[in-house]
């Protein structure tokens, strides 16, 4: 059976990803820009659009908020992000997963280090130099659906 039809089986499916982090005004956007679509499958990177939002900071300081959105595609870019952490993070990811979910809102949360997006590596980071991603999950009949069928894909 295809993935897709794993999924609504088990009664969990990825709804959509939102990826989002800022750019400084000391930072160059292009790069910041580089970085969250190296979020995503390369075959995917062309086809999807970058909000901008700016903002001003305490001290007066531009800040520009960048989001982007995967609906039709996020169970495969979800399977993209886990398949390119390496061990040290999926054992984290596992290990931590109780504070990275929240069962009400249907949510799973992590912190890609920005820096290291940018030469394509996926590694956790919990600093404030990221690209927050948030995974929407539908379907979800009972409490621990969500961990069960993260763990599975997390643990290949």
């Amino acid at each position: 059976m295809e993935r897709g039809g794993e999924e609504r089986r088990r009664g969990v499916e990825v709804a959509g990803i939102e990826f989002s982090t800022h750019c400084h005004a000391t930072e160059d956007c292009g790069r910041v820009k580089t970085a969250l679509l190296n979020a995503l499958p390369e075959e995917l990177r062309g086809s999807v659009k970058i909000e901008e939002e700016s903002l001003e900071g305490f001290y007066g300081n531009i800040i520009r908020v960048l989001k982007l959105e995967v609906r039709d595609k996020a169970p495969v870019v979800l399977n993209y992000l886990l398949s390119r952490l390496d061990k040290s993070d999926k054992s984290l990811l596992l290990a931590s997963m109780d504070l990275r979910v929240d069962r009400r809102a249907k949510r799973f949360f992590l912190r890609l280090d920005k820096q290291m997006l940018l030469s394509e590596r996926f590694v956790l980071n919990d600093s404030d130099d990221v690209v927050k991603v948030v995974v929407y999950f539908r379907g979800v009949a009972k409490p621990g659906s969500i961990e069960s069928f993260l763990k599975q894909l997390i643990s290949g």
